[in-house]
């Protein structure tokens, strides 16, 4: 296979393949009778299992985390205030969509997985499509787990997860529905694609393209284990995969400025991946102005930034600055501004998934959680994020072991800076959740911090699917 094979690339000459939603169990009997054929064909699959999985991230599931925390603001009609004011239900498109999106992309990554060791490739090339294929599964299920898993992220691992398929599907049989595996499960199948997908992956070098930061590295693997070990509450595990994320030091490295990350671009630029970038998908390197990336926030008429939340970044953060909050669209409000993660005239900027920045916070909080003390190299971590994002000479003073009384005190530091670096990604209101903290007024029921499981599966299956409780 040839290593120049790039993932957008090729998602752009899948994209009218992959657009018809595909019912599921999804009907795979020609993707799998031609997926040996050759390396390409198996590449191409598993380029479309990243394809599926980059459409389902970037839709209203991304925008919702802000919009539901305050972070942002959007108006009442749009379709996606459904997902987090807690007024979902079983038979809404919103979440069956999502699901069908995500087991799409896990019932080809399981196509690579289950049927590439038996062909006749190269032992190398076997093994790399093997591995990237775990780490799109891995993400999937995440994803899944994070929206759907009952006690997912509020620590009751013992509460009903999801159907963990782990066979590709020929066609639809009755006699293969399975039922909800526990929280615990399903996690623990998360690590265990991710441990395996990094034990057989490289990771990047001066050599390799800009865009392979939008293919599963042995760094993106460790870094994603990062964030599930933290949301499972795993903390040793959190801060070893942490370390593990943060040891190319070469290739994987913090940005001097988040300016310089997120540089406003032209129409025309192919835009060049950060080095913060642990994983992306890089829109931009596609060229295709039809293949909008977020132009909600750049339009400013369907999602924007709340003043309110702005608000709250101290004096001189660079994240707040006119560098960081553009304009947008001329023809929006005036009033309001465009966060320059989504800056391109066409809204065809990258899809920030996993930066650096987050493994220094995800790893900072960890070791405070982990040994319920003032932490040093946590506080050092944390310091190293806050002091970035100020310009030479007006930088605050750094953190010290004496500016928090407890504990709880650098918790809530770190928790606040993770909030103001991570805004508009998609994290806040997963943060909030899993910290125990309604992400809004209109969501404190505790019930109603996951979605509910769609209908047609609890109906398909006869009740082996078992709905979340409260819906």
């Amino acid at each position: 296979m040839k290593s120049t094979i790039t993932i957008l690339g090729l998602m752009l000459v899948l994209a009218s393949a992959c657009s018809k939603q595909l019912e599921l169990p999804p009907e795979n009997v020609l993707t799998e009778a031609q997926v040996l054929s050759s390396p390409n064909s198996a590449d191409a699959l598993l380029s479309s299992a990243y394809f599926k999985s980059y459409s389902s991230i970037r839709s209203y599931y991304y925008m919702s985390a802000d919009v539901a925390t305050g972070n942002a603001l959007t108006i009442a009609t749009n379709g996606f205030v459904s997902l987090w004011n807690g007024t979902l239900t079983p038979s809404s498109n919103l979440v069956q969509t999502l699901w069908n999106n995500h087991y799409s992309a896990i019932n080809e990554a399981n196509v690579i997985i289950n049927l590439v060791p038996s062909s006749n490739f190269d032992g190398a090339v076997k093994t790399k499509l093997v591995a990237e294929a775990k780490f799109v599964r891995a993400l999937n299920y995440f994803i899944l787990l994070r929206d759907f898993g009952s006690g997912a992220l509020t620590g009751n691992l013992t509460g009903a997860g999801l159907p963990l398929q782990l066979v590709n599907y020929a066609n639809y049989d009755v006699s293969k529905n399975i039922p909800r595996s526990t929280c615990a499960e399903v996690y623990s199948q998360i690590l265990k694609d991710l441990d395996e997908a990094a034990a057989n992956l490289t990771d990047l070098t001066t050599a390799t393209p800009q865009a392979f930061r939008g293919r599963a590295q042995k760094t993106t693997c460790n870094a994603l284990a990062s964030r599930v070990a933290l949301y499972m509450r795993d903390y040793a595990k959190a801060i070893t995969y942490s370390a593990q994320a943060m040891n190319n030091t070469t290739q994987y490295v913090l940005a001097s400025s988040p300016a310089l990350v997120f540089p406003v671009t032209s129409a025309t630029a192919n835009l060049a991946l950060s080095t913060e970038y642990i994983f992306a998908f890089p829109v931009s390197f596609n060229s295709d102005a039809t293949d909008n990336n977020l132009t909600g926030y750049y339009a400013k008429t369907a999602i924007w930034p709340d003043p309110i939340f702005l608000a709250t970044y101290a004096p001189n953060d660079i994240r707040k600055s006119a560098s960081m909050m553009t304009v947008g669209s001329p023809t929006g409000p005036a009033i309001r501004f465009c966060p320059s993660k989504f800056a391109n005239p066409t809204g065809r900027d990258h899809l920030p998934i996993i930066r650096l920045s987050e493994i220094y916070l995800n790893k900072a909080e960890a070791l405070v959680r982990s040994t319920n003390s003032i932490n040093a190299e946590a506080i050092t971590l944390l310091n190293a994020i806050r002091q970035r994002s100020f310009p030479t000479g007006l930088k605050p003073a750094a953190f010290t072991a004496a500016s928090f009384a407890t504990p709880n005190d650098l918790i809530a530091a770190i928790l606040r800076e993770r909030r103001w670096e991570l805004a508009f990604e998609g994290h806040n209101m997963f943060d909030n959740i899993r910290t125990g903290v309604a992400p809004n007024a209109a969501l404190t029921d505790q019930k109603k911090w996951v979605y509910p499981i769609p209908k047609r599966e609890v109906d398909l299956t006869n009740g082996l699917i078992t709905q979340n409780p409260g819906y």
